[in-house]
């Protein structure tokens, strides 16, 4: 890859993860499951819960079973865990995360056309923009229900970038777990992990191109001279 060639000069396009990177719903489900698994006498690690972000809900379920061990009732978790969940965010709502208003006006300011690609169906997507005050904010808008398979699958990614007319390689994404970045990667969009809460494993950052702390650190991306190590110039071997 040529100097003049740094991915960024060639980006059309941005696709963001919803769930922990445009809205801080991630919160919400840690209080909505480890409630739930303890009004059935199961204790839910918090970081076990942090594990399963960017999980499709299927996932989510088999993952939790397993935990729980023999006789978990999954049928009455789901339904306690979607009561506390909506109680929740009837009551505190659900936050934007920070930097994501002046992301989106520094889309808009560069005509770059941008869309969500979330692992959530589309009724639950549709609640959560709702509830962060962002239903219009997305123009386009591509959820599990919409595609073969959900992260860490590229589907939505490709989804996403055939909706937007763009091919993948000049799409940026936006993501914060390890489903998410290996889903971006593996689609073949320049993958950024944005994700200054915790510490990103070895997997995440092998697939990300690039590992920010914020939405704040993206906008300066653009401005940055392209690296002159030539290995850092290499795509990234996809796994």
């Amino acid at each position: 890859m040529r100097q003049t060639d740094y991915p960024l000069t060639g980006i059309k396009a941005a696709i963001l993860d919803m769930d922990g990177l445009a809205i801080d719903t991630e919160a919400t489900y840690v209080a909505a499951w480890r409630g739930a698994a303890a009004k059935l006498g199961v204790d839910l690690d918090e970081a076990f819960c942090q594990s399963l972000f960017g999980c499709h809900a299927e996932a989510v379920n088999r993952r939790i079973g397993n935990y729980a061990g023999p006789g978990f009732d999954a049928q009455r978790f789901d339904a306690l865990a979607a009561q506390i969940w909506h109680r929740h965010i009837e009551i505190h709502g659900i936050a934007p995360m920070p930097g994501l208003e002046n992301l989106l006006r520094f889309f808009r300011e560069r005509n770059l056309p941008y869309a969500l690609a979330t692992n959530s169906e589309a009724r639950f997507a549709a609640i959560c923009l709702d509830r962060s005050g962002l239903a219009h904010r997305f123009p386009l808008i591509v959820t599990r229900d919409q595609v073969a398979q959900g992260k860490p699958a590229p589907d939505l990614y490709l989804e996403a970038a055939r909706r937007l007319g763009v091919a993948p390689s000049q799409c940026l994404a936006l993501e914060d777990s390890e489903a998410g970045i290996e889903s971006a990667a593996t689609a073949g969009t320049f993958a950024i992990l944005v994700n200054g809460r915790r510490q990103a494993s070895q997997r995440e950052r092998g697939f990300a191109r690039r590992h920010v702390a914020s939405l704040h650190e993206v906008p300066p991306l653009w401005n940055e001279e392209a690296p002159t190590d030539e290995a850092c110039l290499r795509p990234i071997r996809l796994r």
